[in-house]
């Protein structure tokens, strides 16, 4: 029955790709830019960061009417002054070089209405929730203020105007009596004089159930929904939850009324997503495809847990924030391309993660919350990510999303790959766990690039084991994303040195010590000097299709792997493991990874 509602709900999605839709500023910035900085921006292909964002990422970036870029935030935060000074960051060059400037006004990132000539955005105090609407713009110091609810509504996306009426509309969320949070769909359809409120059926907390031992956090199963149109009337509606898939819900009379949410298709655990419509009818989603590690058992976990932690009111922990992904539909949502990494945490391996980047500005280290614009030239300028050790602004050719390849020799280090294990670290939320113990769990190297074992001189990657009473656990293992795709090979250079080596092939990112990411993978084999040659070089093939996998070494059938669960965006990633039953392992060594 879920199968024919997903099959449903995507054929009600098909838009012809094409459809113009306004987007004034993409001119008024190419009009503004150097002959050079046109060029610069041409030349980037991959993501390319290209700012530090001022503050968390979600809603503090906007564009002028001229074409400028803002992104609003804060700096100069110290432990007497935690508020710092208003500033913001601003581009005159499509998003090539940023300079900072103090802001002096009430109003901050806004959403321009060339209809009305207007700057909209809505804020939240303890009379409720506020729209905001200016002539002047962002610097505006007496913005008009006008009501929407006294619903405290949190989290809210900025307003998006309709490309094809007059509604304005935005996303948020509200506490009910029973502190469940509940998705809403806010709108407006006379420029802001009067709002209408659409609630949507909170998801399904999730069950304690294999190979889960305790509770997520469940009362925020609602929170942070994100609309996006896809054709006239037609929206739908992305709900982060407790669950390994984000809800979705769609209206066809333009966001008055909403189907129950259901599953989608996209997988993702406590984390936000974002939907770009673009001029030309394409669809972006941006949005952690991650997996945590599977919950303990709270009872016993140590150090112990605060009471709210245990019956699911807050989490324990964080461990799917570090991969940011982007994926790219030409048929509104039908189908998708990429399901690509964007960024990876540039501290995730980092000894000290837990307290890098101090906690004036966000206690989450992570790459998760997303907000993106269109640029000229086929480019998309894209700012997601917590604190400002790890939030980051880059921009990117949606070209890069189409490719259908990838390699990785590790010449560049391992700047591709998750390789990290976990610290044993203090869990949970309460007040005197200095409040970052739901946030992020200290951790360091895992797998590790060493010389080659026959000599030579390049560096290959060591996936090996030795006990460390430390550590969370002793499974070192790699994280490795390629372009999705229904059929493909992917080719690995290994040397196995000792015991035993796990291959697993899924459709989402694991830790890359997850002790279970064999029982949750499309396809889990582990080889053995029965299996394949140890002691030297060697060339391991997976062949797959949606069914089965095809495993050779040297041109040498392996073994064949029928598929334990569907992949409905296709396979996009390789973790391999070291696993030995012994204290010390050499494990494997590995020195190419390549998807064709």
């Amino acid at each position: 029955m879920r199968k024919i509602i997903l099959v449903i709900g995507m054929a009600l999605c098909v838009i012809s790709y094409g459809q113009q839709r306004q987007r004034p500023w993409l001119k008024a910035m190419e009009d503004r830019m150097s002959d050079d900085e046109k060029e610069m921006l041409k030349a980037i292909y991959a993501p390319t960061i290209v700012a530090t964002p001022l503050e968390d990422a979600r809603r503090s970036v906007c564009v002028m009417p001229d074409g400028e870029i803002r992104c609003y935030g804060s700096v100069q935060r110290t432990e007497t002054s935690p508020k710092g000074k208003a500033a913001y960051l601003s581009s005159i060059d499509g998003g090539l070089t940023w300079k900072l400037y103090y802001s002096r006004g009430n109003m901050g990132a806004a959403t321009y209405i060339p209809e009305k000539g207007i700057f909209v955005t809505s804020t939240t105090d303890a009379e409720g929730t506020w729209f905001l609407i200016s002539k002047v713009g962002p610097e505006d110091p007496d913005p008009v203020r006008v009501k929407v609810s006294s619903y405290r509504f949190s989290d809210c996306f900025q307003p998006t105007k309709s490309d094809f009426s007059d509604r304005i509309f935005f996303t948020g969320q509200r506490r009910n009596e029973r502190n469940e949070s509940v998705p809403t769909f806010i709108y407006t359809d006379d420029y802001g004089k009067t709002f209408h409120l659409v609630e949507l059926p909170h998801p399904p907390k999730p069950e304690i159930a294999y190979p889960h031992k305790g509770i997520r956090w469940s009362n925020d199963c609602g929170t942070e929904p994100m609309a996006c149109e896809l054709r006239p009337d037609l929206m739908t509606m992305l709900i982060r939850n407790a669950t390994d898939t984000f809800y979705q819900s769609y209206s066809k009379d333009g966001g008055t009324t909403w189907s129950h949410p259901e599953p989608s298709v996209f997988q993702g655990c406590i984390t936000t997503p974002f939907m770009l419509p673009l001029s030309d009818g394409r669809i972006l989603n941006f949005w952690n495809n991650t997996r945590p590690l599977p919950e303990l058992d709270h009872e016993t976990q140590m150090p112990p847990l605060a009471e709210t932690v245990k019956d699911g009111t807050w989490e324990d922990v964080f461990t799917n924030r570090d991969a940011a992904h982007a994926a790219l539909s030409e048929d509104g949502g039908g189908t998708w391309t990429g399901i690509r990494e964007i960024y990876l945490n540039g501290i995730r391996n980092n000894a000290d993660f837990r307290y890098v980047g101090g906690v004036l500005y966000s206690l989450d280290k992570s790459v998760h919350q997303f907000q993106a614009f269109e640029l000229p030239f086929n480019k998309i300028l894209v700012t997601f990510g917590q604190n400002p050790v790890s939030r980051r602004m880059l921009i990117f050719d949606l070209d890069w999303l189409k490719e259908t390849g990838r390699q990785d020799n590790f010449i560049e280090g391992l700047g591709g790959l998750s390789t990290f294990v976990y610290v044993k670290s203090i869990s949970g939320s309460a007040e005197a766990y200095a409040g970052n113990g739901h946030c992020a769990w200290n951790r360091t190297n895992g797998a590790l690039l060493v010389p080659d074992p026959e000599g030579g001189y390049s560096d290959v990657l060591q996936l090996s084991k030795y006990p460390d009473e430390r550590l969370f656990n002793d499974i070192q293992g790699l994280t490795w994303n390629f372009p999705a795709s229904h059929e493909g090979e992917v080719e690995i250079g290994f040397f196995l040195a000792e015991d035993t080596m796990r291959i697993n092939l899924t459709d989402c990112w694991f830790n890359p010590c997850d002790p279970y990411v064999a029982s949750q993978s499309q396809f889990s084999t582990d080889l053995t000097a029965d299996d394949v040659p140890s002691g030297a070089w060697h060339t391991l093939l997976l062949k797959y299709d949606p069914e089965w996998v095809e495993v050779s070494c040297d041109g040498k059938g392996v073994t064949r792997l029928k598929a334990k669960k569907n992949s409905p965006l296709g396979l996009s990633y390789l973790n391999i493991q070291c696993v030995s039953d012994s204290s010390y392992s050499k494990g494997t060594y590995i020195r190419l990874l390549k998807k064709r």
